[in-house]
């Protein structure tokens, strides 16, 4: 699979998708550690490399992670461009 990562447009910061499972939240224990918004939960969502494909999937937080604006009820394949919510923070979902 080509190398991916969550970019955050407002931090500048870039956060590798690089195991099968990358977690996101506000707990410093999550791969990707968003401690400075505080409606993403400590637990909020993960993604997962899987089939060849990059997924995401919210982890029942509290207020929801967002595909391009719409509220994830379940878990989905994300494409290059996409942008993921998770409370206020937005990621764009980039491939190498």
């Amino acid at each position: 699979m080509k190398p991916a990562f969550l970019f955050n447009k407002l931090s500048n910061e870039r956060f590798p998708l690089n195991q099968s499972v990358s977690k996101i939240g506000r707990d410093q224990t999550n791969n990707i550690s968003v401690t400075n918004d505080h409606y993403i939960s400590r637990h909020h969502a993960w993604v997962l490399q899987m089939q060849g494909a990059y997924w995401v999937e919210d982890l029942g937080s509290t207020n929801g992670t967002l595909l391009n604006g719409e509220i994830l009820s379940e878990r989905r394949q994300i494409s290059p461009g996409d942008r993921l919510t998770f409370g206020k923070t937005e990621f764009i979902f980039v491939v190498e």
